[in-house]
């Protein structure tokens, strides 16, 4: 029996099954057809009707084996060997493309299946499972030798994968470890494959169509394949779907089928932005007698939907695309992220003000996209974020009104140390997200991008010496701060617009000494301020990459500078003779007493094309910046001199930070 059914394999190969452009009314299955020996042809039909072979693609090398996956056509080709080739294919119109070549050289070949389940091909060669990823399919894993030899394979939506053995036996196979458990004997070799829509299992045989019990192993012939004239005996089989639409309408949503072919996408309301009235997402759908679970919500399905009401998601959606519900602002009450959810795309819930209950991250999520949430300012309960958040996007909790921000202890990439009610990102401790009662941890060396936009109920911020950055957009449109602002002396750079239309502030703002770079509209509009002081005794660049409007419409138009400063501030472009984007007096203080005083400081040759000496006392630590407040050196050093060199710097203005045991000096050096 082994004996004759090894020689079926020289003539007939397996079934594989398609997840591309899914229908829901009619199946293609394609074929590899040899009428002779020097004839080789893709061959589709429909289930429909069983008598309509027509040609698809001929002229092409013969073929053994063949699945699909990913969109294409995996086949081994056994022209000179053993070769894994991948064909283009267009479902639109039933055409399969020459094969490329994408591994060669093989031993034995029996047969190949893509497992939708784990996204893997797994492929018999010489009696061994092995299983590779499309994307590197020379990188094969072997699983172990096969019991009997297999003949035949068939895996289904889940992953469960069903073989008959060259001894003539229908079973299971477990794919980790290639272990046939027996069902029943089998009389054909017959040839499988799943439907992916209804989970049914077809094979063929001597030019009949069969369907296949996994449970029992016993089949029912459905009819023959012919043209009108003559029956065809394939060589291997995969179905694909393309004849119809891939989208349906089931009550007011519209789905998209997904690649497979079990799962849909919600795409839409069949009203549009004019849809009304609560938005209930089933957690499956029917269609033409095919069972859907639903999965996704696809991207801008809803946006601008701004009549509708309550949300309800099923816990069997798994993602939630771009803009899925953004803009959505007569959605109310509770927002509830199910615990099957894993990502939640770019802007997904932004500008959906509506929402005035808490907002519930399921325990499964592992991604949240840029601006996911932003501006739903309704929400004023605490924010938990779960274990299981792996990637956080900027700004995706902007203009929110949380009254405290709660990080899960076994979260191993954010934390909320010492409960200050906030995100932290512990590997690096940046502080990303914020809320009105936020209290920054004396541990946080940075404050991100965004990480208190557009927050209210935020009315003073304390800013500790720990933070040496404070990043684009970090307080911007912080409407409710108030009274002084003081950036300590630890920060060498504010970022574009930190702190951006801040306009009620109504006290002094305190530029610390060792700050080196204010990014552009740092402090635009912050119209309130009635005082302002710059410790720094060199004057920090001002960006003008959008303008140079650092300080436009700022509320004080002097600055208390360093002693002996004045100048110095008056030929940078902190000057502006009307005050209007910059400070048209300067006055020194030479009142108070610096740390630093007395500290003997030079950095020569000065301009330089190559080797500095900095010579400063008691130094503990350098840092290097250049023009755009970037550090290009950083390090620790003990004494009283330092070398560095600035040949494989470019030329420009550089600023270099030191810090000793009695304070921070810093000073500049030109590199031609």
């Amino acid at each position: 029996m082994k004996k004759y059914l090894h020689l079926f394999l020289l003539l007939f190969t397996f079934i594989g099954f398609a997840n591309a452009q899914p229908s829901s009314t009619a199946h293609w299955f394609g074929y590899i057809l040899p009428p002779n020996q020097a004839e080789n042809k893709y061959i589709s039909f429909t289930m429909q009707d069983l008598g309509s072979v027509s040609i698809a693609s001929d002229e092409l090398p013969a073929v053994s084996t063949a699945t699909f996956a990913n969109g294409y056509v995996w086949s081994v080709n056994n022209d000179n060997g053993y070769n894994i080739c991948k064909s283009s294919f267009d479902a639109t119109n039933n055409f399969i493309d020459s094969p490329e070549v994408m591994v060669a050289g093989l031993s034995y070949v029996t047969d190949m299946a893509y497992n939708p389940a784990d996204g893997l091909i797994y492929i018999i060669i010489n009696e061994h499972l092995k299983s590779f990823d499309p994307a590197n399919p020379s990188n094969m894993q072997d699983h172990g030798a096969i019991e009997h030899d297999g003949f035949n394979l068939a895996i289904n939506a889940d992953g469960n994968a069903y073989m008959i053995s060259s001894w003539g036996e229908f079973g299971s196979l477990n794919l980790s470890n290639a272990q046939l458990t027996v069902i029943n004997p089998i009389d054909l070799p017959i040839k499988m494959a799943f439907d992916m829509l209804t989970g049914e299992l077809f094979g063929t045989y001597y030019g009949n169509l069969y369907q296949i019990n996994t449970n029992t192993g016993a089949y029912t012939v459905l009819g023959p394949l012919y043209d009108g004239t003559n029956s065809y005996d394939p060589t291997c089989l995969f179905m694909a779907y393309g004849s119809n639409p891939s989208e349906f309408t089931v009550g007011d949503l519209i789905y998209r089928v997904n690649d497979d072919q079990v799962s849909v996408t919600v795409i839409g309301h069949v009203n549009g932005y004019e849809a009304t009235g609560d938005l209930i997402i089933p957690e499956s759908v029917s269609y033409e007698g095919h069972n859907y679970t639903v999965t996704t919500i696809g991207e801008s399905a809803f946006l601008y939907c701004f009549y509708l009401t309550n949300l309800s998601i099923p816990n069997t959606v798994t993602t939630i695309e771009a803009s899925a519900f953004a803009y959505c602002q007569g959605f109310t009450g509770d927002l509830v992220i199910p615990n099957s959810v894993t990502t939640v795309g770019y802007g997904a819930f932004q500008i959906c003000p509506g929402f005035d209950g808490d907002l519930i991250i399921g325990s499964s999520v592992t991604e949240i996209g840029d601006y996911a949430f932003n501006s739903c300012d309704g929400m004023t309960g605490i924010l938990h974020i779960p274990s299981n958040v792996q990637s956080l996007g900027g700004n995706s909790f902007g203009y929110c009104a949380f009254s405290g921000i709660v990080v899960d202890p076994e979260n191993s990439v954010y934390d909320s140390r010492n409960d200050c009610n906030a995100i932290i990102e512990t590997s690096t401790n940046e502080l990303l997200t914020g809320c009105k009662n936020t209290v920054i941890p004396n541990t946080v060396t940075s404050i991100g991008y965004c990480a208190f936009r557009g927050v209210q109920g935020l009315t003073s911020i304390e800013i500790p010496s720990s933070v040496t950055y404070i990043g684009e957009n970090a307080f911007a449109f912080c409407y409710d701060l108030t009274g002084d602002l003081t950036i300590p002396n630890s920060v060498d750079t504010i970022g574009a617009g930190a702190f951006f239309y801040c306009q009620s502030f109504g006290g002094t703002l305190t530029i610390g000494e060792s700050v080196i770079f204010i990014g552009d509209e740092a402090f635009r509009n912050c119209s309130g301020f009635t005082g302002a002081v710059s410790l720094a005794t060199t004057p920090p660049v001002l960006d003008d990459e959008f303008g140079g409007l650092v300080f436009e419409n700022f509320g004080y138009p002097i600055l208390v500078v360093p002693c002996g400063c004045v100048e110095a501030y008056r030929n940078s472009s902190w000057y502006e003779p009307y005050g209007l984007n910059g400070f048209n007096e300067f006055i020194e203080d030479c009142t108070a007493v610096s740390e630093v005083d007395g500290i003997f400081t030079a950095v020569y040759p000065n301009p330089t094309n190559g080797l500095v000496k900095i010579e400063v006392e008691n130094m503990k630590n350098i840092s290097i910046f250049n023009m755009l407040g970037e550090r290009v050196f950083e390090g620790s050093t003990y004494g009283n001199s330092f070398e560095y060199d600035f040949s494989h710097q470019g030329a420009g203005m550089y600023f270099i930070k030191v810090e000793t045991t009695k304070g921070i000096e810093t000073m500049k050096v030109t590199v031609k």
